[in-house]
């Protein structure tokens, strides 16, 4: 139960930390709809489990990739600079919910997913609580398992609220606020973009 416990309130945490899949949640909940937010929570959750797996198990199964840390730095700078400029010079928000469509889902699902892994920030946070959780709490295999299991079910649960609540809330918005949201988002990615540049630049100097 203590696990349980930890997991839930560890999973809402990082749910509610304001970063680029927070806000990336919001927009396009609110420009395409809930059902896309839940896509996006998907591909998060999955990439999740990659990096929980690693902290849990050890990077000894994971192929050696040189200059891994440099080169998803630069992915990840890319991708956010082009999601961020993409948000500014939009010049209509889409108010319409986007078709079942095979492609839409996996656009979400990819966004989520690279959002997510892309950050090297996030595996190192990982490790820190699988650290934390075997030496502090003492948690065996088991409650280890038990504890990521209810952080990641935390994680899913919370962002399907935020993009539910945010495409409600939708209707209390114009298209000149939409665009505004937009505009910062944009900002938003562009400076989390820079932050992974310099990271790279950092560990290719280093």
């Amino acid at each position: 139960m203590l696990a349980i416990l930890y997991g839930l309130g560890t999973g809402f945490v990082f749910s509610l930390m304001l970063g680029t899949v927070f806000f990336a949640l919001i927009q396009n909940s609110i420009d395409n709809g809930y059902k896309s937010g839940i896509i996006i929570a998907l591909g998060v959750v999955f990439s999740d489990m990659l990096f929980v797996s690693a902290a849990v198990f050890g990077t000894s199964f994971l192929p050696d990739i040189p200059h891994f840390a440099l080169a998803s730095s630069v992915v990840g700078g890319i991708l956010l600079l082009t999601m961020g400029l993409v948000s500014i010079l939009k010049e209509k928000p889409n108010l319409k919910y986007p078709t079942t469509k095979l492609g839409n889902f996996s656009y979400y699902l990819v966004t989520g997913f690279l959002l997510n892994i892309l950050n090297p920030l996030n595996f190192l946070i990982w490790v820190a609580v699988a650290t934390r959780i075997k030496t502090e709490y003492q948690f065996d295999l088991n409650h280890q398992i038990i504890y990521f299991v209810s952080c990641l079910a935390a994680i899913f649960s919370t962002e399907v609220g935020i993009s539910y609540t945010a495409s409600k809330l939708k209707r209390l918005f114009t298209v000149k606020v939409l665009k505004g949201i937009n505009q910062v988002t944009g900002f938003i990615f562009i400076i989390f973009s820079f932050k992974l540049f310099y990271e790279a630049f950092h560990t290719f100097y280093k």
